[in-house]
């Protein structure tokens, strides 16, 4: 099976041809956004970028990086204050050779000065990149990262499974597969040690799960007491561990190849685990794509409409009131499954279908939306 997608000087496909304006920092994230805004293109903004030390900014570097450097990415504008630690200059030279550019607010003269600028460059980015064409590519040269928020019953029985059948599919035609989340491995982390290519695989994948404990043992505090949410357990969760052996079917039934630090580049294929940051949902979003993913498929129980803004994000539901009410933010109906009318195998066939559709350029209804966040959690340690 193919698609159609953008080629890379770096061999790598993207799936979306975005312009995309990256604030250093915090203090430049209204100038970045304005930009963007003005342009067309897609704006990535954060709140890290300043005050950070040793592994905390060389983690916020590999996520910039990471979204520079991204296939789904064509060209690259920079926003920086001139004070920050983030240097601009090394993300221009570490998006080369696609277009790149930066500002720094300072030296502009102000923010007035450097929107004022930005929107020029950006404007002839977008034209730059609007040349591009669509060739073939593979399923092999996919990545496809899952996650699921907002959950209830039906993700675990359902659509999460729906996600692990598609998930097979793609290993084996010699795609990747990234599951994140560490903090909803924890409950599962000797059902995926079992499943580890090695026994130090095994061990990394304890050594995750344990050390996001610890962080919470230091407050006075369990994982346990934050998830699941409270939004979760409306939905019917009651016990971590209940969450965990549901949400980690996502990954289907492969073996773990081995752990991932937070945004690391996926250099290899089959099934992956991310040590995504501690954080808002959307962090392990940002960490996942940051890594080279080009989709992500969502499962949500109740509803969740946030999108990221450099790939596409499919939101999964088996819960058919949900796939309903809220059907403005739902791109997929596992709920077949649920009623007896279709099998998981069957249901993820149809969900690999919607992942070719949009690969190819549907647009998901987040992107319809323009329902964009992006994060920089923080590392555990």
């Amino acid at each position: 099976m193919q698609f159609k997608g953008y080629r890379r000087a770096d061999g790598r496909i993207g799936i979306r041809n975005q312009v995309a304006v990256v604030s250093t920092v915090l203090c430049s994230s209204t100038v970045a956004r304005r930009i963007a805004e003005t342009a067309g293109a897609v704006a990535i903004t954060h709140e890290a970028g300043c005050g950070q030390l040793g592994p905390e900014k060389e983690y916020t570097a590999r996520v910039l990086q990471g979204v520079v450097t991204h296939p789904n990415v064509g060209a690259v504008l920079i926003v920086g204050l001139g004070c920050e630690q983030i240097d601009p200059e090394l993300l221009v030279q570490a998006a080369q050779p696609k277009p790149a550019r930066c500002i720094s607010i300072q030296k502009m003269g102000g923010p007035t000065a450097a929107i004022a600028s930005g929107i020029q460059m950006a404007r002839e980015m977008m034209a730059a990149v609007s040349r591009a064409e669509r060739q073939p590519a593979g399923l092999d040269e996919l990545i496809l990262a899952t996650q699921c928020g907002s959950s209830d019953t039906g993700s675990g029985l359902a659509s999460n499974p729906a996600v692990g059948a598609l998930a097979d599919l793609l290993v084996e035609a010699g795609g990747t597969v990234l599951m994140g989340e560490t903090a909803g491995l924890y409950g599962a982390a000797g059902i995926l040690a079992r499943r580890a290519v090695s026994p130090e695989v095994a061990d990394r994948i304890f050594e995750i799960t344990d050390t996001i404990e610890r962080c919470y043992q230091r407050m006075g505090k369990s994982i346990a007491e934050a998830n699941p949410t409270p939004g979760n357990i409306a939905g019917g969760l009651t016990t971590l561990v209940e969450k965990a052996l549901g949400g980690v079917r996502k990954g289907g039934t492969y073996p773990i190849q081995g752990v991932l630090r937070p945004a690391e580049r996926v250099a290899g294929k089959g099934l992956w685990i991310m040590d995504t940051s501690v954080g808002l949902g959307a962090c392990a979003t940002s960490d996942m794509l940051a890594g080279g993913a080009q989709i992500m498929a969502y499962t949500t129980g109740r509803g969740n409409p946030l999108g990221s803004p450099i790939a596409p994000v499919i939101k999964i539901t088996a819960t058919e009131e949900t796939a309903g009410s809220l059907g403005e933010i739902i791109d997929f109906d596992a709920s077949p499954v649920l009623r007896g009318d279709e099998t998981i195998a069957e249901c993820g066939r149809r969900l690999l279908d919607e992942v070719l559709a949009v690969a190819n350029g549907r647009l998901t209804q987040a992107e319809k939306l323009d329902n964009y966040v992006f994060a920089i959690g923080r590392i555990a340690a």
